[in-house]
């Protein structure tokens, strides 16, 4: 083999280790920049992560608050967001003890809040109570999981 031919293989050589060094980078194979996958339990409820928040431009009704405390009450089809045509908005101070008591008396319904991560179903004409402390700032919506309709908007601030 002449000069020529010898470097033309070391520069063929030395191209193709640079393309497999660029494809192994490329395809993350130290696996530490990939976020691990994760399942739910055997009967765990989920919420899709890319669930938009409720579109209001509605003002806050801001909730009564005793003693660090709130209860906010919501019957479907009555006073909830959807039927309110996206009025049912209220607001709590961050640090609060909020209940929420949901109460649907057509149908057997499950309620989600968003944010927070907290379902509670209840049987027709039942309600069911969600407790949580309101220590994040936002906007957090109540849903049904069996309508897929927002039911209340709640704003802490």
């Amino acid at each position: 083999m002449d000069m020529r031919g010898a470097h033309s293989l070391i520069l063929r050589a030395a191209a193709a280790v640079a393309v497999g060094a660029i494809v192994l980078v490329g395809c993350g194979s130290s696996g530490s920049s990939k976020p691990p996958v994760t399942t739910a339990p055997a009967g765990a409820q989920t919420t899709a992560a890319a669930d938009p928040p409720a579109s209001t431009n509605a003002p806050a009704t801001p909730a009564s608050v005793l003693g660090g405390a709130a209860t906010i009450s919501v019957t479907v089809g009555t006073d909830d967001f959807d039927t309110s045509n996206g009025t049912r908005v209220v607001s709590v101070p961050k640090g609060t003890a909020v209940t929420l008591e949901l109460t649907n008396a057509a149908a057997d319904d499950s309620y989600h809040l968003h944010g927070y991560d907290v379902d509670q179903g209840a049987k027709k004409g039942e309600t069911a109570k969600i407790s949580f402390t309101a220590d994040q700032t936002g906007q957090f919506d109540v849903e049904s999981h069996i309508s897929n309709k927002t039911l209340l908007v709640v704003l802490v601030v």
